[in-house]
């Protein structure tokens, strides 16, 4: 009963008729208190204003040897005027407060000392309205001669009894006017409740249809009010909302067929780690353990050789140094080798609704078989090794050859001079390739010899610097190198981390307009690594173009200068080196502002810390 419609309709009515009648009554109550006290201040402060004909007549009648029964004359002449009645009065005082005539002596027998009595008394003269008293007063002194003989004080005080019988009246009246507010309110709430609540009695049973998931009972619609417009919402909301699952389920069947049909193995697990999906190649791949329910997330990281652990209701990378692709929601492996199988795997975690309706987190794999890439990239890495090696000997002799044309005294000079120093200038450059992949596919196949040493990383880039320096002249570049006071000493391959900085710089000279600024900046982390930024104000990399940079003969041309050059392979090869070393090469570029490259390097670089390893 109490959480009924019925019962809070008329609960809201009774206590809406209370409040109003109550802040009514409180107003009006309050309203003739007001009225009462700031009359009473008016009255007094106009009968007593120093110039008065009161005042003067007062003065005139102080100055007399009866001066009381005088001044009691007076004030009884402006009766009327000071409003003196049964509950207002005027005494005449003398300077301690005690009664020397009045219009009631008995109640000038009883006289209390009050504030404005005392601020007269003192000479003060100010008469203040009582606050939460049961009267109100007023006191004027009057000093008639100068040695203060006559010198008395003039009372007024006001019962303000007839204000408390007008609010008496007026409280019992809004009593009465609430009683037949509540009466009549108890007997609209309940028509207007049996008008509410019978259409919503059908919109509840209407609700509870569509929860048991029927859709074909409509409700009449039986008004234009706002609950006729909640019954016509609802009929539609229905109607979409069976479109809707007719819709989910649809999407749910075509998602089906093309997991089913998908090439590439998807397997989801829950978060506990158990196959919440899979589709027909995750079952050909994982064969038993897939279809007989084994299968576990652990065991799908040991499969395919993911470095991926549980802890706890998180999946979290168990190697940190292994190379990896992060994605917007989880990793990408490479080349994850399975049953001599080569496979790409994206790791995702996922969001799903339990049976509970309790929102959860799992995980998908995307296993994509690329053994055919793999394979091509392993033929394609080993033809450039070849073609390197076969390349450099007649390379060479063209060089050779090309150098003992320019001596010979008898073909023409300009001529000969043109075309031997576009084939040395051509030879050079192919050389400079050959070199270059040469140290690529040794990079490629781990068979680059390493010279580990323990060195001042930062006397090195100085030096290097100082080096480079004629180049820079030659640009009109200005250089700048800034570093922590504190660097520590790195230990790594020197000449390699050498030629890494030399390929940054180069580039950094390269494409920057004449009279560029380079500047150089290294740092120490936390983190154990020595981090070196080299910017420049130089033509800058398109937005699109920075993910590639990387990539072997990869070059941006429509963003450098026609005469700039360069084989490509120069980042590729720092990238290299730099990986190999444990660091990383990062770059953040903006057309026409310039280009940042951060290198960076630990402080025990991992090629050390492998052959530490083997040594123990």
């Amino acid at each position: 009963m109490l959480k009924s419609l019925y019962f809070k309709i008329v609960l809201i009515l009774l206590i809406f008729i209370i409040a109003v009648m109550c802040a009514v009554g409180a107003i009006l109550m309050n309203g003739v208190t007001s009225f009462y006290t700031e009359e009473f201040t008016r009255q007094m402060t106009d009968c007593f204003a120093p110039d008065g004909l009161l005042m003067n007549d007062l003065q005139v009648a102080a100055q007399n040897n009866n001066y009381a029964y005088e001044m009691r004359s007076v004030l009884a002449a402006y009766g009327s005027i000071l409003g003196i009645d049964q509950y207002r009065n005027y005494y005449i005082l003398d300077t301690d407060g005690e009664m020397i005539a009045g219009s009631d002596t008995t109640l000038g027998a009883e006289l209390e000392i009050t504030p404005n009595m005392l601020s007269a008394i003192s000479g003060a003269g100010d008469n203040l309205a009582a606050a939460n008293m049961n009267y109100s007063d007023w006191a004027v002194r009057m000093s008639a001669t100068d040695d203060g003989k006559n010198d008395c004080i003039i009372y007024i005080k006001d019962s303000l009894e007839e204000m408390r019988q007008l609010n008496s009246m007026l409280f019992s009246i809004i009593l009465q006017a609430m009683l037949i507010g509540i009466l009549i309110a108890v007997l609209l709430s309940f028509f207007l409740a049996k008008s509410i609540s019978s259409p919503l009695q059908s919109l509840t049973h209407g609700t509870q249809l569509v929860a048991q998931g029927e859709f074909s009972g409509e409700i009449e619609v039986r008004s234009a009010d706002e609950i006729g417009v909640l019954a016509e919402n609802f009929n539609f909301m229905r109607e979409r909302l069976r479109d809707t699952i007719d819709e989910v389920e649809g999407e749910k069947e075509k998602l089906d067929t093309v997991l089913s049909c998908m090439r590439d193995a998807v397997v989801a697990f829950t978060v506990e780690g158990d196959v919440l999906h899979s589709n027909s190649s995750a079952a050909e791949l994982f064969g038993e353990e897939l279809e007989n329910g084994t299968l576990t997330i652990e065991k799908c990281f040991e499969a395919l050789d993911l470095p991926l652990a549980k802890l706890g209701n998180s999946i979290i990378l168990s190697s940190p140094d292994v190379p990896v692709e992060k994605s917007r929601d989880g990793f990408i492996f490479r080349d994850r080798i399975c049953d001599s199988r080569v496979y790409d795997v994206s790791f995702a975690v996922i969001k799903y609704i339990e049976t509970s309706r309790h929102i959860a987190s799992g995980c998908v794999f995307i296993i994509h078989d690329v053994t055919g890439r793999y394979e091509l990239d392993e033929s394609r890495r080993e033809f450039v090794a070849n073609v390197s090696h076969e390349l450099r000997t007649p390379l060479t002799s063209i060089k050779g050859a090309t150098e003992t044309v320019m001596m010979d005294p008898e073909m023409d000079s300009e001529t000969r001079d043109y075309f031997l120093d576009m084939v040395l200038s051509e030879s050079d450059r192919m050389t400079r390739i050959v070199s270059d992949l040469l140290v690529l596919s040794r990079l490629d196949n781990k068979r680059t010899k390493w010279n580990i040493e323990t060195f001042d990383f930062k006397n090195s880039v100085r030096r290097l610097c100082d080096v480079m320096k004629p180049d820079l002249d030659a640009h009109g570049h200005t250089v700048n190198f800034e570093s922590d006071e504190v660097i520590p000493e790195i230990t790594a391959d020197r000449q390699r981390i050498e030629q890494v900085v030399i390929n940054i710089m180069s580039n950094a000279i390269k494409y920057t307009p004449d009279g560029g600024k380079i500047d150089l900046r290294l740092i120490a982390t936390p983190q154990s690594t020595l981090v070196l930024h080299v910017s420049d104000n130089g033509i800058g990399i398109p937005e699109e173009d920075i993910e590639h940079l990387f990539e072997r003969f990869y070059r941006v041309e429509k963003s450098r200068t026609q005469d700039a050059g360069g084989t490509g392979l120069g980042l590729a090869i720092a990238k290299e080196l730099a990986i190999a070393h444990g660091g990383n090469i990062t770059v953040s570029s903006k057309v026409g502002e310039g280009t940042t490259v951060r290198l960076e390097l630990p402080i025990e670089c991992k090629l050390k810390t492998e052959e530490n390893s083997e040594k123990q």
